[in-house]
């Protein structure tokens, strides 16, 4: 198996498992305390088994229109943006972030995607005049999460936090190392994901120095934690909620797709999902007892199969079980009481917008 730049912590400190062909920390304490650190403090993440690519080149605008389906040319430099991509019917490949950097493009991509979402980069390259390059083991990825983000990192970097506004980036350092610095994350919460760009497998000895001065500020935090964060934040996984066969309106995600943009991968597919009801969509669904988890059916009153989870977890600052799942259109109305089949028995719950929590007091629009 592989491992990150930062192993020999992950292996002192906490209980590792396999994840996407990486030894990573499942916990270090607990997911309960590390999710609730998160929400009420700062956590940090060794999130650097997911990987980077660097598109650059005389081309690298217009083959990223031709990527995207999100408008790539009309983002200002210094923005970040989530976005798909996507396969010629329009199902989705991966959901990533791209960091439009003053020269190129840098892209975040999930770790068990990697080679495939490399090659489909390369095959739709064609003619464009741009230069691929995956720089994963040559840098780290560290993500700082939660409302106290600000305090954990800004005494080890010069770069006025409070000024990095929320989906932008800047390139300054971190303790000694440089690094792109985004303000993004998969929890929710407020935070940045930090990209160090001379510390990688081959020498980590920056890494493991910005990570041991963050742990004195932040809870380290494990991958059982980020799946409940967010979980909890209504944020899909790829290859549980979204995949090939999932399209981006069923996904409630159709606010990537730039408003007027065609010429993209999947453009034609797309069109026709636009001007067709969708059969099923992506909800969320509080439980009132029981913890659901992936693969469960979920019916309606009667007892009639109306869907299927694809999430399910416990959350730590509800004290509930939380599904994410695709339900019938017809049968997906929030508000709507529904049951989710848990080990034989079917237990009650109700659709809700995502998050599942008060995002005034929740998350990174919180404002109290």
């Amino acid at each position: 198996m592989k491992r990150t730049p930062l192993y020999d912590f992950h292996a002192a400190h906490g209980k590792l498992v396999e994840f996407a062909g990486y030894e990573m920390p499942i916990w270090y304490s607990s997911i309960s305390e590390e999710h609730l650190a998160v929400r009420n403090r700062a956590g940090i993440f060794d999130v650097s088994h997911m990987g980077r690519v660097v598109v650059s080149g005389a081309d690298a605008t217009p083959f990223m229109e031709r990527l995207l389906p999100t408008s790539s040319s009309s983002q200002p430099v210094g923005k970040s943006f989530y976005t798909l991509l996507l396969n010629s019917s329009g199902g989705i490949i991966d959901d990533i972030i791209v960091i439009k950097r003053q020269e190129d493009y840098l892209l975040v991509v999930n770790a068990a995607n990697r080679a495939k979402d490399i090659e489909h980069i390369k095959n739709i390259a064609g003619h464009f005049a741009v230069d691929i390059r995956d720089i994963t083991d040559d840098t780290t990825m560290i993500a700082i999460q939660g409302p106290e983000a600000i305090q954990a990192l800004q005494p080890l970097t010069s770069a006025n936090l409070p000024e990095v506004k929320r989906f932008t980036h800047t390139q300054s350092q971190v303790g000694k190392s440089v690094c792109t610095m985004t303000r993004t994350g998969y929890t929710g919460e407020d935070g940045f994901e930090i990209i160090l760009h001379d510390s990688g497998i081959r020498d980590s000895s920056a890494a493991s120095s910005v990570w041991s001065a963050l742990a004195t500020r932040a809870a380290p935090c494990g991958l059982g934690a980020r799946d409940s964060l967010r979980i909890e934040a209504g944020l899909p996984l790829y290859g549980a909620d979204i995949d090939e066969t999932t399209n981006p309106i069923e996904a409630e995600l159709s606010w990537v797709l730039s408003k007027g943009k065609t010429g993209y991968v999947g453009d034609d597919s797309i069109t026709i999902f636009k001007t067709t009801p969708p059969q099923r969509l992506r909800r969320g669904i509080i439980m009132d007892d029981k913890i659901p988890r992936r693969g469960f059916i979920i019916t309606d009153l009667s007892g009639r199969q109306i869907g299927e989870t694809t999430s399910g977890t416990f959350s730590p600052l509800l004290r509930k079980g939380l599904a994410i799942g695709y339900i019938s259109a017809p049968d997906s109305q929030v508000g709507g009481t529904v049951q989710v089949v848990v080990r034989g028995s079917p237990s009650g719950g109700k659709i809700v917008k995502m998050p599942f929590y008060d995002d005034a007091a929740y998350g990174w629009k919180r404002t109290r």
